[in-house]
């Protein structure tokens, strides 16, 4: 079985760019899910402000190369 993705350039350039970041937001969302696992097992869980949420997953965007633009 064969999966081609075809897109039409430069029109679905950021469709495309997506397609190819896809493992990469992969590994920040899994991150992040086992973050927050850790938390919720050796932490204060109602101590947990969207604020560190946010910057967690902002940091993992960054350092992965990638953009929410």
């Amino acid at each position: 079985m064969k999966a081609i993705l075809e897109f039409n350039l430069p029109e679905e350039q950021n469709e495309h760019k997506l397609a190819l970041d896809g493992p990469q937001w992969k590994a920040v969302c899994h991150e992040l899910d086992e973050w927050l696992r850790s938390f919720q097992k050796y932490g204060d869980r109602h101590t947990l402000k969207v604020e560190e949420v946010r910057s967690r997953l902002r940091e993992g965007i960054t350092s992965s190369g990638l953009t929410l633009e």
